[in-house]
């Protein structure tokens, strides 16, 4: 999985209003448009295109976008995969703290007030302050050290009984701990998730070879090549938008929100 120090030439951009990081994504695909038009422009002074110029690059504009759309696809298929995954992670976090709270019913009146005590500033840290913390791809020592403190309860619950139905009641305990450790492990792992540089570079890289064909098409007509670069700016800006606003799915203005577990908290 990539490092959080991956991707920083956009870290930028995860602190910006969603309509800006638009602007910002459309003028990175209209500031290549203009570099493929400087480039081509310049390459036709060095090298004039024959008679048969034209012919080729209208073969080429389809064989480049195909792969461009492609690598696209392929690049946002990855992130939402990861979105999906961090919501599941956080679903299942809430399931198994909502379980621990209802195995905690048939515990005696003073380790029921332990247990809820413990799982409720378990949620209080984890929304609190470890979802802002994940954006920077760190975590809450304080929330492993309350379920570890989950852990050697029901162990100390377990062990210190002959009860079997408390027995019971405590493995269940330290089953469902084990069931949050699990989901939340998986939710610090997506938080560290990001595309790949090599996999902007290349996005980028592809969008600039497209912008050159386009340039080429329309090398003796201005006014088509203007609309044909602006449109192709504000759709591939747009595309860029969307995988960048989704890319980091605890960071941003885009964030998987913490609802499920607020919403036991607020049940408590």
């Amino acid at each position: 999985m990539p490092t959080s120090n991956e991707g920083t030439m956009f870290d930028f951009m995860y602190e910006l209003p969603e309509w800006l990081m638009f602007v910002v994504c459309v003028l990175l695909v209209g500031c290549l448009s203009l570099a493929a038009v400087a480039l081509m422009t310049a390459l036709r002074r060095l090298w004039p295109t024959g008679s048969h110029g034209a012919n080729m690059i209208d073969t080429m504009l389809s064989g480049i976008l195909l792969p461009t759309g492609i690598v696209i696809a392929f690049v946002a298929s990855d992130i939402w995969q990861q979105d999906t995954k961090g919501r599941a992670a956080v679903e299942q976090e809430a399931i198994a703290v909502a379980d621990a709270l209802r195995i905690s019913k048939f515990l005696p009146a003073d380790l029921r007030e332990q247990v809820t005590g413990v799982l409720d500033d378990y949620i209080r840290e984890v929304v609190g302050n470890e979802w802002a913390l994940m954006g920077e791809g760190q975590a809450s020592q304080i929330a492993e050290d309350q379920l570890e403190s989950l852990v050697v309860i029901s162990v100390r619950i377990e062990a210190g009984t002959d009860q079997i139905g408390l027995q019971r009641a405590a493995e269940s305990l330290r089953r469902y701990t084990s069931n949050i450790e699990s989901a939340r492990n998986q939710r610090l792992l997506v938080s560290h998730a990001r595309v790949k540089m090599t996999k902007w570079v290349t996005v980028l890289v592809m969008l600039f070879v497209a912008a050159c064909v386009l340039s080429e098409l329309h090398r003796t007509r201005r006014r088509p090549l203007c609309l044909a670069l602006g449109l192709f700016s504000l759709a591939f800006g747009a595309t860029l938008y969307l995988i960048t606003s989704y890319d980091r799915p605890f960071t941003g203005t885009t964030i998987i929100e913490p609802t499920s577990l607020s919403v036991l908290l607020v049940r408590g």
